[in-house]
């Protein structure tokens, strides 16, 4: 695939109350769409799937952009085209997934402000947006255990991505997926391997790692922020799966 201009980028917001018209994409052009919020059906060899925040779709000529929308919470999305020189099928699989949601939003804003500043030289700022994008798709590829979940399991891990740092019930998560509690337990096991609290405790242990190498926080604050109960709480844990205290691994990831 060799890509041409970048034509278009924009944050696009659904009304409420309505359907969007679907629009057909045009000979030699992709159309990307990366849902920034609430919730929408995409058409995929005649039958609708549901995208939710996190969703990264890559249409070609032939298919269509998003074509409905949840009335009450109407998804929103970072949209661009770009030109392609050649017939080349897609780079990746149409429907893909960008599961850590707050870089989502921060991508998105960002490809906005710098298509709109017109401050960027128009390849490189192409060739950024584009590749950044293609490595989250691939980077979803090779998570092995996502590849096939169920919907409902796609749900709860997009719930969790969420609301990691919150207080969280089973009974919560079982009904985000509309399972019982003892079904949301046997099918984390059978697809991931792990229980829904252990999948919890690592998205809080790579929050805190990104949190003590990045700022000066307290330890004490980096706990509440990634849904630790105290310092104490985040010291065992981290150790558990780090093989280290926080202040260790902090004060490894010090540049000299």
């Amino acid at each position: 695939m060799r890509l041409g201009e970048l034509i278009r980028v924009g944050h696009y917001h659904n009304p409420y109350g309505r359907h969007p018209t679907p629009q057909p994409i045009a000979r030699r052009t992709y159309c990307i769409e990366l849902v920034t919020g609430g919730r929408g059906w995409v058409e995929m060899e005649g039958q609708w799937v549901e995208v939710v925040p996190g969703a990264l779709l890559w249409h070609q000529q032939g298919d269509y952009t998003i074509g409905r929308s949840d009335f009450e919470d109407p998804y929103r999305c970072l949209s661009l085209r770009v030109a392609v020189t050649d017939s080349a099928p897609r780079p990746v699989p149409r429907l893909t997934w960008w599961t850590k949601l707050d870089a989502v939003r921060r991508f998105a804003d960002e490809a906005v402000l710098l298509f709109a500043s017109d401050r960027m030289e128009p390849t490189v700022l192409r060739d950024y947006i584009i590749s950044r994008l293609r490595l989250q798709a691939e980077l979803y590829l090779n998570e092995a255990p996502r590849k096939a979940l169920p919907s409902e399991l796609q749900r709860v891990l997009v719930y969790l991505e969420k609301h990691y740092a919150d207080p969280l019930r089973m009974e919560t998560l079982a009904e985000v997926a509309q399972w019982s509690v003892p079904h949301l337990h046997a099918r984390f096991r059978e697809e991931l391997g792990q229980s829904p609290h252990q999948c919890v405790i690592e998205r809080r242990i790579e929050a805190a790692r990104i949190q003590l190498a990045a700022t000066n926080d307290p330890i004490k604050q980096v706990a509440a922020d990634c849904g630790f109960s105290n310092a104490s709480a985040l010291c065992v844990l981290f150790r558990r799966h780090a093989g280290v205290t926080p202040a260790a691994y902090r004060q490894r990831m010090v540049v000299s």
